[in-house]
């Protein structure tokens, strides 16, 4: 009897481990969502990161050799000034509450951290398009404050974007682009030395374009004027490292006030689409050009929140609003 007690005990204490096992791993595995062709993966442990994004079988934020940080889509307040260096870690690398998930959405909300607290939303639509929504929730007064999104991809390829030509700045290092129809191009090439740089600029349209692979990636958001940029700022930001093979595509939404107890909201939708093989891949293409103005006039953009919501910071994220883009006749 005493035998059999024994086995019976050892039993239910080995499954209650492999239980308490398996669900520690399910609480440390990263959030996958999925709809036909588009996957995307976050890490709800690692600053709610989007450490994946697939068109098909391919990852655009697979950067060859990804350091501590440098990896994947994540999220600061801008103007930098505000925090200087590093990032603030409870937005950036600590981890974020999951308060929602289906298959292919889920919301991710941080800790309070330099008077601020972030909560993403991501949503994917269809195969092609997927809106990531944020939030700032302010628990001190913010004179001047804007959303950041900071996405980082292999350093070849060929990113560009519709830009005011005098918004076009180098604030660090050197960046080789070229200005041309006024649209900023820069092109990428994986086998050359790597070169620190960064240069901003006011995108026109309110959208960024990435080409890789015959694959575009577009950032399409609110358009923000000159005016409304974050101090030292463009709403559209291209960084180079000059220590990894990595490029960092970022976006700014237009700066404002926020007082404590408000909510800045704010949202990007991405979209992924094959590039046709008879649309030539350059700088100054004047067909690629096209095709992602095309490609934006059939997607849904976001459309501006009002500048400044008076939200309890206790509040739900309310529902991102989009609206049609309709082709010019």
């Amino acid at each position: 009897m005493i035998k059999g007690g024994v086995t019976r005990i050892a039993a239910i204490l080995g499954v209650s481990a492999l239980l308490a096992t398996s669900a520690s791993a399910a609480e440390n595995a990263s959030i996958q969502l999925t709809k036909d062709s588009l996957k995307l993966a976050l890490d709800p442990h690692y600053g709610g990161r989007i450490t994946e994004l697939w068109y098909g079988n391919r990852d655009l934020l697979a950067v060859p050799e990804p350091g501590e940080n440098s990896f994947g889509s994540t999220f600061w307040l801008s103007p930098q000034t505000l925090w200087d260096w590093p990032p603030i870690p409870e937005h950036d690398t600590a981890p974020y509450a999951v308060s929602a998930k289906t298959a292919d959405s889920a919301t991710l909300t941080s800790a309070f951290g330099h008077g601020a607290r972030v909560s993403k939303t991501v949503t994917l639509d269809n195969g092609n398009d997927a809106r990531v929504h944020y939030r700032i929730d302010a628990d001190r007064d913010f004179p001047e404050i804007a959303a950041w999104e900071i996405t980082r991809v292999p350093n070849r390829g060929l990113a560009f974007a519709p830009v005011t030509t005098d918004s076009v700045k180098t604030v660090r290092g050197k960046v080789a682009y070229t200005l041309n129809r006024d649209t900023l191009w820069l092109t990428l090439d994986d086998s050359a030395p790597l070169v620190e740089g960064k240069v901003i600029a006011n995108s026109t349209e309110g959208w960024l374009a990435y080409a890789v692979d015959r694959l575009l990636y577009l950032k399409i958001y609110p358009p923000v004027a000159m005016d409304d940029m974050a101090t030292g700022e463009g709403d559209i930001e291209l960084y180079l490292s000059g220590e990894l093979p990595y490029l960092e595509l970022e976006v700014q939404s237009a700066a404002q006030p926020l007082k404590s107890g408000e909510a800045l909201n704010w949202s990007v939708l991405w979209r992924l689409v094959p590039i046709p093989e008879t649309v030539a891949i350059h700088s100054g293409s004047h067909a690629l050009m096209q095709f992602a103005r095309d490609q934006v006039q059939l997607a849904e953009r976001p459309v501006s929140s009002t500048p400044v919501s008076s939200i309890p910071v206790n509040s739900p994220a309310p529902n991102p609003q989009f609206t049609r883009i309709q082709s010019a006749p």
